[in-house]
């Protein structure tokens, strides 16, 4: 015989929390200048961390391309 629980309410009207503040998505067709140092900073922490595409809202291709972008900036001492 299987114990059937009741569900709790205060769990089903939890909220999980303030919802993720995103940026504003870019279209998905839009190329990322990889030159384009101000566009690539609002990719970036001010620690210097990639921010995650789930946070900006960029599909996976552009996420690689920021990606690129950054490290190549990085390298040319564009970015810190």
């Amino acid at each position: 015989m299987a114990i059937q629980r009741k569900p709790r309410p205060d769990r089903e009207s939890r909220d999980n929390g303030p919802a993720r503040k995103r940026m504003p998505a870019l279209d998905p067709n839009t190329l990322i200048d990889i030159n384009d140092v101000e566009m690539l900073r609002r990719f970036v922490t001010e620690y210097g961390k990639i921010l995650p595409a789930r946070i900006t809202g960029v599909t996976a291709a552009q996420q690689r391309q920021i990606k690129q972008g950054v490290r190549r900036a990085r390298n040319m001492g564009l970015l810190a």
